[in-house]
């Protein structure tokens, strides 16, 4: 049976010719880019190219960009500079943020139906203890686009850092920090076809170290550098925006063909003011794990909401928070990517019609 896989926003297909490409031209990537020697300045060369092109990708100065092991620990970077101050942040954040936050000082703003923050709400939460402020770009479950632009523009002349965890904004929208306004934003390569266990974290300006060690990223961030995730991340970068449009067609090709499927269904947030990327439904009649051993004992490879909540078996928090729990359980999140296919697509839609 050909597996369909419909779970890209909680990793992507890693993509095959950048792998080849790394094997096939592995010497280059051998040496520690710090040392001094052919090695060291060949694996450098590398990591400078592919730190200027994924600063470029998101208007962003080379300086500004630290490569880590990922967003997680990019979030947990920024949280852990703030972590005796007053904090702001969303009730449908990741899991990365929330998990961080417990136990600090912390307001959390509370998304509507739609899934989205308003900047009416945050204004009402600062105070003069307030120092940070994190909304994600575009949130991991259901899709929602959140109006990042707006809080930075209201956030930008006050003393309040403003992050923003643009994981699965990355490659599918436009991101450009100064229109942004924000003080900085976490990546994953993973998320757009790069390798697991390497992410960025843009800073306008230097905070604190999580990691202490070696001098590496100018003193911001000790540990050798992944040489080989900064490479497949640049990389990655530059094919999804070959496939923006073709992804923005799957999705809508998705939403018009569920509906010859006869089920009671409706969509979670807003289409709107979504990814193109995501799409989170509520089937009224069958709970989310029996659906999801359903699709998968037919092939297709869907999930009830954050991987990083793997093996828990708790409903969504974003789903309960904007809805309730009851809506929670009898929801599937489908996300896209590039090797997907309407093909595909009418086989989803062939299986779910034979519930």
């Amino acid at each position: 049976m050909k597996k369909i896989y419909f779970d890209y926003a909680a990793t992507s297909i890693k993509r095959k010719k950048i792998l080849e490409n790394i094997l096939k031209n592995a010497e280059s990537f051998d040496g520690n880019p710090d040392s001094t020697h052919a090695y060291g300045r060949e694996a450098k060369k590398i990591l400078e190219d592919s730190r200027r092109k994924i600063a470029k990708s998101i208007g962003a100065n080379p300086n500004q960009v630290i490569f880590t092991s990922g967003a997680s620990e990019s979030n947990n970077t920024v949280i852990n500079a703030y972590k005796n101050n007053h904090i702001i942040s969303t009730n449908i954040e990741h899991d990365s943020i929330l998990n961080t936050l417990s136990g600090k000082n912390v307001s959390y703003l509370k998304a509507d139906r739609e899934g989205m923050v308003h900047l009416e709400d945050l204004k009402k939460l600062i105070n003069d203890d307030t120092k940070l402020v994190i909304v994600m770009f575009v949130n991991n479950e259901i899709g929602t686009i959140e109006p990042v632009k707006e809080i930075g523009a209201y956030l930008k002349d006050k003393p309040i850092h403003f992050h923003v965890d643009a994981v699965q904004a990355y490659g599918h929208i436009d991101i450009d920090v100064d229109e942004i306004g924000c003080d900085s934003i976490s990546l994953s390569a993973h998320k757009v076809g790069g390798i697991n266990g390497f992410g960025i974290l843009y800073l306008r300006n230097n905070l604190s170290p999580l990691i202490l060690g070696g001098e590496q990223e100018k003193h911001r961030r000790a540990g050798t550098s992944f040489t080989m995730g900064a490479y497949s991340m640049a990389k990655a970068f530059e094919k999804t925006q070959e496939e923006r449009s073709k992804i923005k067609e799957l999705k809508e090709y998705f939403i018009d063909n569920l509906k010859n499927t006869g089920l009671n269904y409706q969509i979670n947030g807003s289409l709107e003011k979504s990814s193109d990327h995501i799409i989170n439904i509520y089937f009224a009649d069958y709970k989310s794990d029996f659906l999801l051993t359903y699709l998968d004992m037919n092939g297709v490879c869907a999930s009830a909401g954050s991987a990083c909540r793997a093996g828990s078996f708790l409903p969504s928090h974003v789903i309960s928070n904007m809805y309730d729990e009851s809506r929670a359980n009898h929801s599937i999140r489908f996300s896209f990517g590039y090797q997907n296919n309407k093909e595909e697509i009418d086989k989803v839609i062939e299986v779910l019609s034979n519930l």
